[in-house]
């Protein structure tokens, strides 16, 4: 099962200036330098959007699969996907983001985020089992519209010793699944006993001991 979301428009203002200063002046004014790229930008076409519009999806976990569509100050429309956000090292803010065209009915290689339910109700955890997500996302290609937000994974009779792959999913209707089908989303494992982690603990104090003791030897056959 695949999330469907809405499409977000976003007012895109064509800029001719570039550089380091003319975007510090741009952030000033609460707008955020952006470059679109693609088919029809194959050199890329400096612009600006809002921040306040722009920050919610650039934000999301959503970002890179979130259809943008952008009103172009020149009075024509282009469907765009988030492809780079770069941030501030310290405050994170957004200082620049990478746009890429995407032309309708034309499908587009996209990483769609999984998304886990249902794990208040899988049996496996409630006796004690330990979760595994192995994949967070499975790469496709499908037309833009069609992007879902989010690829769901139902563990509601999931027990221990249980395991979902990728073949085991709902996808999309009309999308190109580029992720292998037997890649290994999640499993639930037996918990651990006290007995196995006290074992496992002595054994990597003993791999220590050893490690040690090689490197003391070699001091002295050195001396």
């Amino acid at each position: 099962m695949a999330a469907k979301k809405q499409q977000q428009k976003i007012e895109f203002t064509i800029r001719e200036k570039t550089g380091t200063g003319v975007c510090r002046k741009i952030r000033a004014k609460n707008l955020i330098p952006v470059i679109l790229y693609g088919p029809e930008h194959k050199e890329g076409l400096a612009g600006t959007v809002s921040a306040r519009a722009i920050a919610p999806i650039a934000n999301s976990e959503a970002r890179e699969t979130t259809v943008i569509e952008l009103g172009m100050s020149d009075g024509k429309e282009c469907m765009a996907l988030i492809r780079d956000v770069q941030r501030h090292p310290l405050t994170q803010n957004i200082r620049h983001i990478d746009f890429y065209q995407v032309l309708r009915g034309h499908k587009i290689k996209v990483e769609i985020p999984l998304r886990v339910i249902n794990k208040e109700l899988a049996p496996g955890l409630k006796e004690g089992g330990l979760l595994n997500q192995i994949t967070r996302s499975l790469s496709v290609e499908i037309k833009p519209r069609d992007i879902p937000e989010d690829i769901v994974v139902d563990i509601a009779k999931l027990e221990i010793g249980g395991e979902i792959f990728i073949k085991d999913l709902a996808l999309p209707e009309d999308c190109d699944l580029l992720t292998a089908e037997d890649t290994l989303v999640l499993h639930i494992t037996q918990p651990r006993t006290a007995s196995e982690t006290e074992e496992e603990l002595l054994e990597e104090e003993s791999a220590e001991v050893e490690v040690v003791a090689k490197g003391k030897a070699k001091e002295e056959d050195e001396e």
